[in-house]
């Protein structure tokens, strides 16, 4: 009967079904009730067929409550669980036997079963929803004690019912007081493990976010290089990455400052973020150059993409800077050869940015060959 806050798709159905594992699983507890019912029997102090009765009340009423669950109509409710409901109505089967009962003493057998679905709220309930629910057991037995006293005023003994109301007050306080503060504890465990939570994932972002940036660090783009390679083991097929360097960075530095550089890398990795698809990787490898991890892409696909974000450098405007300044990027880029070790595709991907740099910056060079002994090497694709 724990209350769990709706969910969406594949959330709201796990939740929905836990929900109907659990009233199954009270729904065993009216069953081991009924035992208790059928001993009564046995021994002539019940009607059997106010036995019978005690079952199929307890067949409708929990029927009931599966099937709004089933058809999903307790999530309109503040509690999906239907926690004070169910333990509300838990209560009338047990107030139908007593009704029929002779003796008092047996009476208070059934009083203080009836006290037991309340357990089930510690999962859920607060100490002023225990005492909203304690009151509407005190009223039903109220109500059942007062239909008594109009129907078969010869059952009831004055003494024994005093006794028996005192002690149900009792218990019905002390179980809403304790189930509160276990309730209470549960939900600040739940608080902190949701700031746990919370916790963990921020340590993971800056384990793998650079701060400077917001892309990708070193590790995590590398190793997202790495998880690229994996999977074309496993399943080929081409995929492709570059290795970006600003052009001429130590000069703007030394002109406008390292703040001035600092923003320049902020504002191209907001830029480069806008333009990568969803399978896309990009991240800082260190200093000015950037790694970019492009999936399902063959080298001229990467080339496409690659001059593309050069023009898109060169559209770039910074904060504090004048209106007119630009900066280009320089680009090296290689596919992955089947089989090929991450490490001799970065490299053939540094060799080409080498190439690009010597041959003038403000390009993209795509490096074809596995070995740099190869006469092919880098072609230059020049802006």
């Amino acid at each position: 009967m724990e209350h769990i806050p709706p969910g969406n798709g594949n959330d709201k159905d796990a939740d929905q079904a836990l929900r109907k594992r659990r009233l199954g699983m009270s729904f065993i507890t009216y069953l081991a009730t009924f035992l208790i019912v059928l001993m009564f029997a046995y021994q002539g102090l019940l009607p059997l067929s106010i036995a019978s009765h005690f079952l199929i009340f307890s067949v409708v009423v929990n029927g009931l409550i599966w099937m709004a669950i089933h058809r999903n109509l307790n999530l309109r409710l503040r509690d999906p669980s239907m926690t004070m409901l169910q333990i509300t109505l838990s209560q009338w089967p047990a107030l139908w036997l007593m009704f029929f009962l002779e003796a008092g003493q047996a009476r208070a057998i059934f009083l203080l079963i009836s006290v037991v679905p309340l357990l089930y709220g510690i999962l859920a309930l607060k100490v002023r929803d225990f005492i909203w629910v304690s009151l509407i057991f005190l009223a039903q037995y109220g109500v059942l004690l007062l239909a008594l006293w109009l129907l078969r005023p010869q059952v009831l003994v004055a003494s024994l019912e005093l006794v028996q109301l005192f002690v149900f007050i009792m218990v019905l306080a002390e179980v809403a007081l304790i189930g509160g503060f276990i309730s209470s504890l549960r939900a600040k465990v739940r608080q902190r493990n949701h700031e746990l939570k919370q916790a963990m994932e921020r340590i993971q972002e800056l384990v793998n976010i650079d701060e400077l940036t917001g892309v990708f660090n070193r590790r995590r783009i590398v190793q997202a290089l790495s998880d690229e390679s994996n999977r074309c083991r496993r399943s080929p097929g081409p995929f492709s990455l570059g290795i970006l360097d600003v052009d001429h960075f130590k000069e703007v530095n030394d002109t406008y400052g390292h703040q001035a550089g600092d923003e320049i890398l902020r504002v191209l990795a907001r830029a480069m973020m806008l333009d990568m698809r969803a399978i896309d990787s990009f991240g800082r490898y260190g200093g000015e150059e950037f790694l970019l991890v492009l999936p399902q892409t063959a080298l001229d696909g990467a080339r496409i993409k690659s001059e593309r974000l050069c023009d898109t450098v060169r559209e770039l405007r910074f904060n504090g800077l004048p209106e007119d300044f630009r900066i280009t990027v320089s680009i090296g880029v290689a596919e992955a050869f089947p089989g090929e070790h991450t490490d001799a595709t970065l490299d053939r991907a540094d060799r080409a940015l080498y190439t690009a740099k010597e041959n003038g910056r403000n390009q993209v060079v795509c490096c074809t060959a596995i070995d740099p002994a190869q006469q092919a090497g880098p072609t230059a694709y020049e802006d």
